[in-house]
């Protein structure tokens, strides 16, 4: 594995961007992109939109830079924090982990707690039950601290490697900081080999509450074919469901998922591609939940899309985990079917 590549890993999944709340995230690839694009710029609702070339169909491939996270809704008066959701949280595994309430002031170390009487059930907890604890005694230290209503609460980061070969990546964050990395490493190869093609890279913001970037980044790029890149439910586990998904295996190519059917030219363009260019994949249908593929999909006069996942597990609690080589060959394929989309099979894929 690249050093280089884990640090660039380990900086985006530790940079705290919850929906709503993606400045930083924003700022970085926007460093990272200046000086790679053609053009940098953002969308009223703050997704980023990087463009590389002038000529050919324009083809737009991001990740969304949100993770999901917490917002302050109260300040109890002996000085916990209740909180509720920015995008959806298994409670499972929220209880007893740490996080960080983003303040005017500065950040402030908390932990997700739950009061004496419900360690007593068997039963899980209601989120409203869930408190904040930040070791304050009144509402007022609280309040001292710069705790308010409306701060965002973020899971901490705790990159970790796993695994005999050190291949399996642990953090916060990787749905989906791990699309925006295949979008900029993409646009970083076709730079070197070109492409027939104008190339949108870039992220979208607030995904995670409802896929609202993707509407607005989807009408700016003004793409003829899209691909929303962002990770799915990888089942290889005693828990699992088995229905075929295993880390280390390749990239998903996502048949559908709950609002969004995935362009069946593009899906076997994308098959053929990974074939003939030996890259593994897999093939999956999401049974619950939507991406940003789904706004992408009826943006103007409609686009085809091609929802393609890096699989993961434990995604939607504070800690998930990847394969290093999934990421690798999420970039690889997503490359090489850039280099092809010229003009010919572009509307080969728009004719119906």
């Amino acid at each position: 594995m690249d050093e280089k590549e884990l640090q660039f890993l380990r900086e985006i999944t530790d940079l705290k961007g919850t929906s709503g709340g993606e400045g930083a995230v924003r700022d970085y690839f926007r460093e990272k992109y200046t000086g790679l694009a053609d053009k940098v710029e953002t969308d009223g609702l703050g997704s980023l939109m990087a463009t590389l070339g002038t000529e050919g169909p324009r083809i737009l491939a991001v990740g969304h830079m949100d993770e999901v996270g917490f917002m302050v809704r109260a300040i109890t008066e002996d000085g916990f924090v209740k909180f509720s959701r920015c995008g959806f949280f298994f409670i499972t595994g929220v209880m007893s982990q740490h996080f960080t309430i983003q303040t005017e002031k500065g950040e402030v170390d908390a932990l997700c707690a739950i009061g004496p009487e419900g360690t007593r059930d068997e039963k899980f907890p209601d989120m409203d039950s869930l408190v904040m604890d930040i070791g304050c005694t009144s509402k007022e230290e609280a309040k001292e601290l710069g705790v308010q209503v409306g701060d965002f609460i973020v899971p901490k980061g705790n990159f970790t490697q796993l695994g005999k070969n050190k291949n399996y990546l642990v953090n916060k964050a990787w749905d989906n900081r791990i699309g925006c990395a295949v979008s900029y490493r993409v646009m970083e190869e076709i730079k070197k080999s070109g492409h027939p093609n104008v190339f949108i890279g870039g992220g979208s913001v607030q995904e995670e509450v409802g896929t609202r970037g993707a509407k607005t980044l989807g009408y700016l790029s003004q793409a003829e074919i899209g691909f929303s890149i962002d990770v799915g439910i990888a089942d290889d586990m005693p828990a699992g469901r088995k229905e075929g998904i295993a880390l280390g295996k390749g990239p998903e190519l996502c048949f559908m998922d709950s609002c969004t059917i995935s362009n069946r030219k593009l899906l076997r363009f994308a098959v053929e591609v990974a074939e003939e260019c030996g890259i593994p994949y897999q093939t999956s249908i999401m049974k619950h939940g939507g991406t940003d593929a789904g706004e992408f999909q009826w943006s103007r006069s409609g686009m085809p899309v091609l929802l393609i996942n890096v699989p993961s597990r434990y995604a939607h609690t504070p800690t998930s985990m990847i394969c290093y080589e999934d990421y690798i060959n999420t970039v690889q394929l997503l490359t090489e079917m850039v280099r092809r989309l010229d003009r010919a099979k572009v509307d080969e894929i728009l004719r119906f």
